[in-house]
């Protein structure tokens, strides 16, 4: 999966829980102060993301996540480290 790829996956996920289309979510708005994400609708996209990708992202990890390009190379992170685990 590319870092464009898991970009607009993780718009579309913004978009689902902030009840907006993906377009309307730039990639570098900040997910609290521009988009409203509070600390419940956080909670259901970081559980959405973990589903989306099939990984498991701390919550404190998540708290450090300001923006959508914040977010993809901390998914690709745990990506990879999910496929070593199954390869393992």
């Amino acid at each position: 999966m590319t870092a464009d790829e898991i970009r607009l996956s993780i718009k579309e996920l913004v978009a689902e829980v902030t009840e907006r289309e993906p377009e309307e979510v730039p990639a570098d708005a900040r997910l609290k102060e521009d988009l409203g994400v509070d600390s419940l609708l956080g909670i259901e996209l970081m559980l959405l993301i973990d589903k989306e990708f099939g990984i498991d992202m701390p919550v404190e990890e998540f708290d450090k996540l300001s923006t959508v390009d914040e977010a993809v190379p901390v998914v690709e992170r745990y990506l990879a480290e999910t496929a070593a685990a199954r390869g393992a």
